[in-house]
């Protein structure tokens, strides 16, 4: 291939003349990325402990609520809130306060990946504004 040659000695070239300044970002950036891997994985460990707790109730269902930046799912039987994952010091009724209830997940519905990811991309965007209210 007549192109290779010159496409190794320019990513050559570049890597040697940016390299230090990629290692520098990475060295920085490591920590805030670590942060936000765990903070989506411990949402997700709480969401499916709030799943498996309602689904031990006779009419569970779960919704997402913030408090901050975090998010907390709140677990409900009926329209009565029973329960917070994680848990927080907050009364469950200040929580569930001023929250559209018709949101809410029962363990027989199947949320779809789009739902996933649109869900995600929200966290996500809350996560550039910790104080912004809904």
């Amino acid at each position: 291939m007549a192109g290779k040659g010159k496409l190794v000695t320019q990513t050559l070239k570049l890597g040697i003349k940016y390299g230090p300044q990629i290692w520098v970002a990475t060295q920085a950036l490591r920590e805030p990325a670590k942060d936000a891997v765990n903070k989506a994985v411990s949402s997700e460990r709480a969401r499916r402990l709030a799943m498996s707790h309602a689904t031990s109730l006779t009419d569970g269902s779960i919704l997402k609520v913030y408090k901050g930046d975090a998010a907390h799912w709140l677990v409900f039987n009926g329209d009565e809130p029973v329960a917070v994952h994680p848990e927080i010091d907050l009364p469950l009724t200040t929580l569930a306060a001023g929250a559209d209830l018709t949101k809410r997940i029962r363990p027989q519905d199947r949320l779809s990946a789009t739902d996933r990811a649109r869900d995600a991309a929200a966290t996500a965007l809350r996560r550039g504004r910790p104080n912004q209210i809904n």
